[in-house]
């Protein structure tokens, strides 16, 4: 009977050490809400949407003081990449205002004829978000008729026919363009081409994923015309 009782209390004993680990990093629910909580307000401090793809829980409070360490810091990266690429477009925007490129209210050359391309499509290609060097790709188009001057003896660019932009490579998961436009330049050679838009990224901490959204990236680029 005692060796019996001494069988049956040496497996309690396994069980509960096959356990403890279990119940050492479960998270209880109080301390689960208290987390997200906290990253919802990280969300609002930085200006962005933020979900939990995968957690790793831990009832500790060093495990969570650290995992909110390692999001705001990519948070603080990320917003100041976006900040740079607002800056960035603004710059380059101003500059074309200044030198005389813009053409406001154009309209297409006169003595227009027939040209050999009835439409031509131009594709561009930039890198965006917080993760360098291998960000984000985003891929932007634009299709635009074309028309001949004789006065000119060349090409122009003449009515945009479409636009667009989508992601293309790189860690983003997601690309939302929210506006775009478009100004023709260079006495109609040119389209000069801006696109607003939010992206989603995964940023990694440790075991742990939070898909991130970020408002507001800014693409810009020129479109020439074929001759």
């Amino acid at each position: 009977m005692k060796r019996c009782k001494h069988i049956l209390c040496a497996v309690l004993a396994l069980c509960l050490i096959l356990v403890s680990p279990v119940l050492t990093f479960a998270a209880t629910p109080t301390a689960d809400k208290d987390f997200q909580q906290a990253v919802a307000d990280l969300a609002e401090k930085y200006g962005v949407k933020i979900s939990v793809k995968s957690m790793q829980r831990s009832e500790t409070v060093e495990d969570q003081a650290a995992q909110l360490a390692g999001l705001e810091a990519r948070l603080i990266a990320g917003q100041k990449a976006l900040r740079e690429n607002n800056r960035q477009a603004e710059e380059n925007w101003q500059k074309l205002v200044t030198s005389g490129r813009l053409d406001e209210n154009a309209t297409i050359t006169p003595n227009a004829v027939a040209s050999p391309y009835a439409t031509h499509t131009v594709y561009y290609y930039q890198q965006i978000g917080y993760v360098y060097p291998d960000m984000t790709t985003i891929e932007c188009y634009i299709t635009g008729n074309v028309v001949y001057s004789d006065f000119y003896q060349r090409n122009l660019w003449g009515s945009v026919v479409s636009t667009g932009s989508s992601l293309f490579a790189g860690p983003g998961d997601e690309w939302e363009e929210t506006d775009s436009q478009v100004d023709l330049i260079d006495g109609g050679r040119t389209y000069y081409v801006q696109v607003w838009g939010d992206l989603t990224e995964t940023y990694t901490i440790g075991l742990n994923e939070y898909e991130v959204t970020s408002e507001g990236w800014r693409i810009w680029y020129e479109a020439y015309c074929p001759a």
